[in-house]
């Protein structure tokens, strides 16, 4: 994925911050230039810490330089909050404190549970293509009631995608009332926050988010125009992590997409559907997502395998990218499709260019 870009500018040979794996989100991101700020004399604060095995970077644009100084630090601080709770990479967290129960119950903690509960939620709706078990997330043992979790057997979780996607939602949150825009960056994914156009403020610029060539992370395949508002962008590619994306139904490397970006109003839902869209492919993908169509309302992607194809719901939004950095167009959202995973492909969708500098 590359970084959001202001409107109106073409996409040259590499937007600057591309995905450098799956953990690996360079700080960059979250100083990519003005294309949240809303006027030239707005203060800026943008600060990097590390979390969940990855950057986390965040920059802000507001009018007030201390209170935003202040905001910035309290979003630091939520995500290294989630980090101490969700992080595998720490014997100490929650998450890894669990596993180590041998099946037995135990109290988990609001935040905690609230992940949970939402991973279980991706889990049966995508029959099982998001799964933080990796293996069958119908074995977790979560008692809500109590707030307890038990793991039988050798069961672990790990909620990577949605542990980064909801350490981004919590880290808005004390930036949401003074920030005019703000974009923050974890592990593969952004949230972006951009405020309406002011009355008599002129057209303004559009924010863009580019989504990275599967065969090359310097080159962006397409661009996703993001209206104003509030929006998560989470991209699963096969050369971010060649062969290490298994699907929790076989055990076997999801091989049905090649690369795809996930569009939501929040992180932990774009980040979750990212995984499992992956893992269902391309067609299966385009027949649940979208508005008007498909049976996650709100929910857009933007699929990659031998077409690049995304759903009705960014009809209008997509921008093909050549290499040049000329537009190579926009163009209809293929048709709504049928879930399940075997569905055919829908109709109208685009070829993706045998050569990356030919135009759509």
């Amino acid at each position: 994925m590359h970084a959001p870009t202001a409107s109106g500018s073409a996409p040259r040979r590499a937007l600057s911050a591309a995905a450098r794996g799956w953990r690996g989100w360079t700080a960059a991101l979250a100083l990519a230039a003005g294309g949240c700020r809303q006027g030239p004399s707005l203060p800026t604060v943008a600060r990097a810490g590390e979390a969940l095995g990855a950057t986390f970077s965040v920059a802000a644009w507001g009018r007030d330089s201390a209170l935003l100084e202040r905001a910035v630090r309290q979003a630091l601080d939520s995500v290294r909050l989630v980090d101490s709770l969700l992080s595998t990479d720490d014997d100490s967290s929650e998450i890894s404190r669990l596993a180590t129960a041998h099946g037995r119950a135990r109290a988990v903690s609001p935040t905690f549970a609230t992940v949970l509960r939402k991973a279980l939620a991706v889990s049966r709706a995508s029959q099982g293509a998001f799964d933080p078990t990796g293996r069958d997330y119908r074995r977790v043992v979560f008692d809500s009631a109590r707030g307890t979790v038990a793991l039988p057997g050798r069961l672990v979780l790990d909620f990577r995608g949605l542990a980064e996607g909801y350490a981004l939602d919590r880290a808005l949150l004390p930036l949401a009332a003074l920030a005019d825009s703000a974009i923050l960056g974890l592990g593969g994914q952004y949230l972006i926050r951009t405020a309406p156009r002011r009355p008599g403020a002129g057209s303004g610029a559009g924010r863009q988010v580019g989504m990275s060539d599967p065969d090359n992370s310097l080159r962006a395949v397409a661009l996703i125009e993001l209206p104003s508002g509030t929006w998560a962008v989470s991209t699963t590619s096969q050369l971010d992590r060649p062969g290490e994306m298994l699907d929790p139904r076989s055990g076997k490397p999801a091989t049905r997409a090649r690369a795809v970006t996930t569009v939501a109003r929040d992180g932990a839902t774009a980040g979750a559907w990212s995984s499992a869209f992956f893992v269902l492919g391309c067609d299966s993908a385009l027949a649940l997502a979208g508005a008007g169509g498909g049976q996650l309302d709100g929910v857009g992607v933007l699929c990659v395998d031998d077409r690049v194809r995304w759903s009705a719901d960014l009809d209008g939004r997509v921008v093909l990218a050549t290499d040049s950095g000329e537009s190579a167009g926009s163009g209809p959202a293929p048709g709504p499709g049928r879930a399940p995973a075997g569905a055919r492909a829908p109709s109208g969708s685009t070829p993706r260019p045998a050569n990356p500098d030919s135009s759509r």
